[in-house]
């Protein structure tokens, strides 16, 4: 209580030595144009030129300053790349909010910049692209813009990187609408309805903590068009097909104090809506952690899914609604309501040849053939509250997740046939809050927490009854149950204060975190008389796992020229109570951070980065009775409490020149990683037995990683690359030998887009790659060599002002050595017809034109290769009719 009473004092006492003579300072900056000075530095100044008090400006170009009255006269300074700094001296506090005009920089007039500004122009950290020079009249949601922005990539589920670096949120006019969903965004903001689309490196969107922190994130920020924030966009589409359908309806509002968008989605023609309700984003705020996910322990099925576009293959009938608001109110206060629900159906037929090449036996073959059906119910809402202002910052997120499964199949493996069953459900709750206030000029305290609960239920069922020589006596029986209940509770609660000075920021924090994991399983079976049984207890799990920590971190930022030198140590105290009998241990670790960033004259930056880390083992990775996790694998642990530690290291140098649209970085890394415990597998008749065991267990990878982008002028033509390169060891331990691996993987790709005239453009891309691994046993080193490769092309052609279509053509190639290489080929073709002066148009679809019927591919692990084989959709014509108004 003692403490308690002081924290509370040192709180107030901070709030009231803030409260005296304090004073305000508001305005927006504007260009002589009257469009807002995005990111503009503004500073209260002395006579001396001693700044007091800094900040930025918001996407709308307006700022607050709050600070101690210097007793003297005081100066409103404000500085923007390419614009004339402008001084306005203040006598006395204004209550009204000043109006500051910049004039541009004189030399910005220059011939060589008037040309490329068209397209693209770098102010202060945000890199602005010009939407009306890269869009095509046949463009027509942002995600089909930010393809073909140089420096931009997005991979086949939608996420976002620039540069090589993943985009942490997406913006719509400075505001976060969507958290990490931002796919909700990018597939239905009518391209139209943006005027730019903004690169926001080292984005650090909490005013409270500008000039306390070096945000090393990158945003983008979707600047509207002046209609698209007058007035409510609606758009839609319905098709019908040959046993095809899809239909859509979206509400967009983007006003000054409400911004919304709401959709009703339905579709069986292979597009994914899981994907686009995916959180994708990066959390920005390190002082919280991230929350514990929750972890299925039983599965029908294999992960392994084909390597091309779900619209082949996904036989689905997905039906998907969203509502996302945000009001923001007075005194910089926000609301925004997130709510979704996933009403979605899959079917999943295949075959897979899995090949085990073993040091102690023969290779191993397991012939499967599978025939399942998903069903999915799932509700998702997410309230936030948030204040957002220079002097305290305020959010409160609350997050409600109920997903039901119900998955069924029929199976056979190697001659035998059996069905499945799996019914799962999980309800979970969480509350993330955090607080920052400013304690005068140089201080401020935060305090976050962090709260969640989850429940999990399942239960694979098998008829009939597997493995009789494990659980029955070798004798028939009708079905197999095993259920699997957990359940976890985690708290964390930390307090930060910081301190700085010009050119140091110092940070303290100490914080206290309890997870409570609970795990309950059985496994029952019913024999020929439909009498229910336990299997026995071997196959029962009744235990806990209780991780209570103290936590400090304290942590030291060097402001450099263009730079920064950070240090931090999160010394945590670990007391981990597990297991039936309550074993405890108790543990210290001290995980170091340093990093190293700097600016390169104006282009260039380099990043170097140290870790070291120790991670404990969670519930999933203690229980000691056997689980059945799938229909041919049973788990279970003879180990002490995982442990590894893990050091890894990254060097990253990235360079843009905005004015050439030229970008380029190179991204090494090293990770090293030790273990007291290595998984053994043992193989035999159909079954894996899985038991995590002692073992001191090294493992080490390493990787290069580099991108290129550059936009050639006068050939109008974007060219972009990638290239990745990775080298990992370790030990595996099948069938009652350890036997050390090596693995190499290589994959080279580049992108040719090309406007060949104004009615006329293509685009191509080419992928290749190598997978090696080598595994060394007793009796010789095995090796499997996997070539891969894929090419994506497009050709788009306005046959007039009405007519316009599209080819697209994917490849892909497997190739095992000595063995015939796979090929699979598809066509798509997209007819427009566009009336004059309507706001519709009606389309022709043809989805796998060639109709090929048949998907193969091989996909190699350590010790093991599989031949996956997956039934195409058929050739699918779909005709839709589209509408906005």
């Amino acid at each position: 209580m003692k403490c308690l009473s002081l924290l509370f004092l040192l709180i107030f006492q901070g709030l009231f030595l803030s409260a005296q003579k304090m004073v305000m300072v508001r305005g927006v900056v504007k260009d002589s144009t009257g469009s807002p000075v995005i990111a503009a530095s503004i500073t209260i100044v002395t006579p001396q030129g001693a700044g007091i008090s800094f900040t930025k400006t918001d996407q709308q170009g307006g700022f607050e300053c709050r600070f101690q009255e210097p007793g003297e006269r005081w100066s409103v300074k404000a500085t923007a790349l390419g614009y004339q700094p402008y001084i306005l001296p203040v006598i006395q506090p204004n209550e009204q909010p000043y109006q500051i005009v910049m004039k541009a920089a004189k030399r910005e007039l220059a011939a060589v910049t008037v040309k490329a500004t068209a397209k693209i122009q770098l102010s202060s950290d945000t890199l602005k692209y010009n939407v009306n020079a890269f869009k095509d009249k046949n463009d027509r949601v942002v995600a089909d813009l930010l393809k073909k922005l140089p420096g931009i990539e997005v991979d086949d589920k939608g996420a976002i990187s620039y540069n090589g670096k993943r985009i942490s949120n997406v913006y719509i006019d400075g505001d976060n609408l969507l958290g990490g969903r931002y796919n909700v965004a990018t597939n239905n903001v009518p391209v139209n309805a943006i005027e730019q689309v903004q690169v926001i490196e080292r984005d650090q969107p909490i005013k409270a903590l500008n000039g306390f922190t070096v945000s090393n994130s990158v945003s983008l920020n979707l600047k509207l068009t002046d209609s698209a924030r007058i007035r409510t966009i609606n758009t839609g589409q319905a098709g019908i097909g040959n046993n095809a359908y899809t239909a859509e309806l979206n509400n967009l509002i983007f006003q000054r104090k409400i911004k919304s968008i709401n959709n009703l989605k339905s579709n069986n023609v292979g597009q994914n809506l899981q994907n686009e309700n995916a959180s994708l984003g990066v959390s920005l705020n390190d002082n919280n952690p991230v929350l514990p996910s929750p972890q299925p322990y039983l599965s029908m099925t294999s992960d392994n899914l084909p390597v091309v576009d779900e619209k082949y293959y996904l036989r689905n009938t997905d039906h998907a609604g969203n509502i996302n608001a945000l009001l923001k109110m007075k005194s910089d206060w926000g609301l925004r309501l997130n709510v979704s629900t996933l009403q979605l159906k899959r079917k999943y037929d295949y075959t897979n040849v899995m090949n085990y090449f073993l040091a102690t036996a023969d290779t191993i073959r397991y012939n499967e053939i599978q025939h399942n059906v998903y069903k999915l119910n799932q509700w998702q809402v997410e309230a936030q509250l948030e204040k957002n202002s220079p002097s305290i910052y305020l959010k409160s997120i609350t997050k409600l997740d109920i997903p039901k499964w119900n998955r069924t199949g029929n199976t056979t493996q190697n001659d035998e046939y059996f069905r499945q069953h799996l019914p799962s459900h999980q309800q979970m709750i969480s509350n993330e809050t955090s607080i920052i206030k400013i304690l005068g000029t140089k201080d401020l305290f935060q305090y976050n927490s962090s709260i969640q609960y989850y429940k999990l239920t399942e239960n694979l069922q098998i008829f009939p009854g597997l493995h009789t020589d494990i659980v029955n006596n070798n004798e028939p029986y009708l079905s197999l149950s095993q259920e699997v209940l957990s359940k976890s509770l985690f708290i964390n609660q930390s307090a930060t204060y910081k301190t700085k000075t010009d050119r140091l920021i110092l940070s303290a924090t100490a914080g206290i975190s309890f997870e409570r994991d609970r795990l309950a399983s059985s496994l029952w079976k019913t024999d020929s008389l439909n009498a229910v049984h336990e299997a026995g207890s071997q196959f029962a799990n009744n235990l806990s796992f209780e991780n209570a920590s103290l936590s400090g971190k304290l942590s030291a930022i060097y402001l450099l020229p263009k730079g920064a030198i950070i240090a931090e140590a999160t010394p945590t105290y670990n007391s981990i109570r597990y297991g039936v009998k309550g074993t405890s241990e108790k543990y210290f670790t001290a995980n170091p951070i340093f990093e190293f960033r700097k600016n390169l004259g104006r282009y260039a930056e380099i990043n170097l980065r140290y870790a070291a880390s120790t991670e404990f083992g969670q519930i999933n990775d203690i229980y000691t009775g056997a689980i059945l996790v799938n229909y041919r694998e049973f788990s279970f642990n003879e180990t002490p409490l995982p442990k590894t530690d893990r050091t890894s290291g990254s060097l990253r140098y990235t360079y843009r020149k905005p004015i050439k649209m030229f970008f380029y970085n190179l991204f090494l890394t090293a990770d090293q990683t030790k273990q007291n415990f290595i998984t053994s597998y043992v193989i035999d008749r159909g079954i894996t037995k899985a038991t995590a065991m002692a073992f001191d267990n090294r493992q080490e990878k390493y990787s290069l990683n580099g991108n290129i982008s550059k936009y050639l002028f006068f050939l109008a033509l974007n060219l972009s690359g990638n290239a990745s390169i990775s080298y990992g060891k370790g030990n595996v331990f099948y069938n009652g030998e350890i036997t050390p691996f090596n693995s190499y993987n290589t994959i080279l790709a580049a992108t040719l887009r090309k406007k060949i005239r104004k009615s006329i453009s293509m685009s191509v891309t080419g992928e290749a790659g190598e997978i090696v691994n080598r595994q060394c046993t007793s009796k010789a080193i095995t090796e499997n060599v996997i070539g891969t490769g894929k090419i994506r092309a497009e050709w788009q052609h306005n046959l007039s002002s009405a007519v316009y279509y599209k080819l697209a053509y994917n490849f892909t190639s497997f190739r095992q050595s000595g063995q015939e290489t796979i090929r699979n080929n598809f066509l798509d073709l997209d007819v427009r017809y566009i009336p004059a002066k309507w706001k519709s148009y009606f389309e022709v679809q043809c989805i796998n034109f060639l109709g090929q019927s048949q998907y193969r591919q091989v996909t190699s692990g350590t010790n093991q290769l599989s031949v996956l084989q997956f039934p195409l959709r058929e050739r699918t014509v779909l005709v839709k009719y589209v509408v906005s108004l």
